[in-house]
């Protein structure tokens, strides 16, 4: 590790930021540029989202990877969503005027100690080694293979353990070793370092003006604490990233169900898209994400729903080109053992694997409080008197929940144990990093609600 390759990550994210930048300008725009760094988080996690999709698309159509392609991706995204946001009017406001930002007494504290946060997190990962073993098994083994041999090697693939696993997170961790220099798999932390400093950024400047300090800051807190997000957020491997793209799809939903903003659903779909590619089990998640909005909309369905089932299916659209490459190569895309009326020949599995989701969501040594207080706050929002947001959280993790049952159940051949062998306690994490990006919604509506 050098400072070389430190500065490499740090220009490709921020590289990533100007992208996003020109996303939020076409999406959105911004009255002020305060605004825009208040949405400099949203606006880094959907130049991640957008580029990293342009760019499996690229090594799907054998474009050599390389710096340039990276760049030019970027410069195409931004391009594009240059061109739309001048066909729709939009303009840069004026040269900023000067103007101390007032902050509570809970907001300056809990930021503080957000930072203080990071800063540990940036010092861990600076040095931290690759010993995750899905991590040095095939996730950093196909980036490698993309910084090799700059595209996806037929050979290689195929004779990879987990073939069929979308690859954006091998080709954001090959972006990085290209702008690093080299495969350097300890700096390579740091590229999970800024995804999770971008998701906490993101949520902040989404939640900040709509919600009370009280209501945002502590479940951001609690969640980052637990001894599974402070411990594994920076693991070179996909868990993370698929569950903070989630967790900020369900804010951007959750937000549309307020304002109705065509913007915000757009949005959604770019980071579900993104989501999708991220791992297998991106399509189920992001499914949950759609069908809790569709059953929080049920007396608006007509105008509704038809937007919502259009956001998911332009995310689904956008993760073709990667298997039509597997069909083409003759590779299977890893589907369950178990999927589809399969799941009755297993039915002793049902109840376990049930059991299982339950014990892991409530799990104090890897989640601490997390679910439990969600599910307080949501009844509470309930008993207040507010419907639409709290019956959209609850879907979240009735849905959420049932899924990750089905993850289990649907595979016969993994033991029912919260052992490394199940993956449960990873794809548990979606569920609980969504918790600071909705309770907090569904806190305040209650609060308006009495």
């Amino acid at each position: 590790m050098s400072w070389r390759t430190i500065l490499g990550v740090v220009a490709l994210n921020a590289w990533f930021l100007v992208v996003g930048v020109g996303v939020l300008f076409a999406l959105r725009g911004w009255r002020s540029w305060g605004e825009l760094a208040r949405l400099c988080g949203l606006a880094y996690m959907l130049g991640i989202a957008a580029t990293a999709v342009v760019l499996v698309w690229a090594l799907v159509l054998t474009v050599p990877f390389s710096v340039a392609t990276v760049i030019g991706a970027g410069a195409l995204v931004a391009l594009v969503a240059a061109f739309a946001g001048g066909r729709t009017g939009r303009r840069l406001p004026s040269r900023p005027r000067p103007r101390v930002p007032g902050w509570s007494l809970v907001a300056t504290v809990s930021a503080a100690l957000v930072v203080v946060y990071c800063e540990a997190q940036f010092r861990a990962g600076r040095l931290a080694s690759l010993t995750e073993f899905d991590g040095w098994f095939f996730w950093v083994a196909k980036a490698r293979a993309i910084f090799s041999f700059g595209d996806l090697d037929p050979q290689f693939f195929r004779e990879l353990p987990h073939h069929g696993y979308p690859p954006l997170v091998p080709t954001l961790e090959a972006a990085a070793m290209r702008f690093m220099g080299s495969a350097d798999v300890v700096t390579l932390h740091l590229q999970f370092w800024f995804l999770l400093v971008g998701f906490v950024a993101a949520l902040v400047g989404l939640l900040a003006p709509r919600v009370r300090p009280l209501f945002l800051w502590p479940p951001l807190l609690l969640v980052l604490v637990t001894p599974r997000v402070s411990g594994y957020a920076l693991q070179a491997q996909a868990d993370f990233l698929l569950e903070e793209l989630l967790a900020v799809a369900a804010l951007l939903i959750g937000l549309w169900l307020v304002d109705r903003s065509d913007w915000q659903l757009v949005a959604a779909g770019i980071v579900l898209a993104a989501a999708m590619l991220s791992k297998r089990e991106g399509a189920l998640f992001g499914a949950c994400v759609v069908l809790a909005g569709l059953g929080a909309t049920w007396r608006q369905r007509r105008t509704a729903w038809p937007r919502l089932v259009g956001v998911g299916v332009a995310a689904a659209a956008a993760t073709l080109p990667w298997w039509i490459l597997l069909h083409v190569r003759g590779l299977g895309a890893e589907t369950p053992e178990a999927g589809g009326i399969g799941l009755f020949s297993h039915l002793d599995l049902a109840w376990p694997s049930l059991k299982l989701t339950f014990s892991t969501l409530f799990d104090y040594h890897q989640w601490l409080l997390v679910v439990p207080v969600a599910a307080l706050a949501i009844a509470g929002a309930f008993v207040a008197g507010a419907r639409r947001l709290p019956s959209y959280a609850l879907l979240l993790f009735v849905f959420g929940a049932a899924a990750l049952t089905y993850t289990t159940w649907a595979f016969p051949s993994i033991p029912i144990t919260k052992a490394p062998v199940n993956p449960i306690i990873r794809l548990t994490g979606w569920l609980v990093l969504v918790t600071p990006a909705v309770i907090p919604l569904v806190l305040n509506e209650g609060w308006d609600a009495e």
